[in-house]
């Protein structure tokens, strides 16, 4: 609820942490081993959040350890999915076609709890209106083709090159939302965010 009330640029902003995360991560599980370059390279990022972080105008820790939370869990997601695409051959795709099932299995008895009655509700209110089924459909494509892509993707690099070019597209995530959606910033809080990405 709180990850509402952040701002979209400053969410991608903290999510460009997914390099640092996958270091530490693959460190500790998979005791993998960088590079000295590798190491340094993740002293912008941190800088960067931390400009960003302190020089936001709507900041809420709760938002911001959601943020964390949710960019931990992403990268954790894929030192794992590369270990079972590793150690188990399956195509990256049929990876990604039982991870969709078992989510659907966890997440749809919560779904029907949570947000299910606000949705029929909303539907029941807007009759004839179909904007936002539309909506949440364009959403369930964009997120699946994204999701392909990112399969497909971490099927050939490493976990943390994939983080890298995952960190890319947050320069157009948070150049999009603060053009679109207006969100307030100072100069300050925008050299963070680009010294971060």
């Amino acid at each position: 609820v709180s990850l509402w009330k952040v701002p979209v640029s400053y969410v991608h902003t903290i999510k460009a942490t997914m390099p640092l995360f996958t270091v530490i991560l693959s460190r500790i599980i998979m005791r993998e081993k960088q590079t000295c370059k590798v190491y340094f390279s993740l002293i912008p990022i941190i800088a960067g959040v931390g400009i960003a972080t302190i020089t936001e105008i709507s900041f809420d820790i709760i938002g911001l350890i959601s943020a964390l939370a949710s960019t931990m869990g992403f990268s954790l997601q894929n030192i794992y999915s590369k270990k079972v695409l590793h150690d188990t051959g399956i195509h990256h795709l049929r990876l990604l076609h039982i991870m969709g099932r078992l989510a659907l299995f966890m997440f749809l008895p919560i779904w029907v709890f949570a947000d299910f009655v606000d949705l029929k509700d909303n539907l029941n209110v807007n009759f004839g209106n179909y904007r936002v089924t539309l909506l949440l459909f364009a959403d369930g494509i964009l997120n699946w083709l994204q999701n392909i892509v990112a399969f497909s993707v971490l099927s050939l690099v490493t976990p943390l090159t994939y983080a890298v070019a995952n960190t890319s597209k947050r320069i157009f995530v948070i150049a999009i939302s603060l053009f679109i959606l207006g969100n307030p910033v100072s100069g300050l809080n925008i050299c963070g965010m680009l010294l971060a990405v």
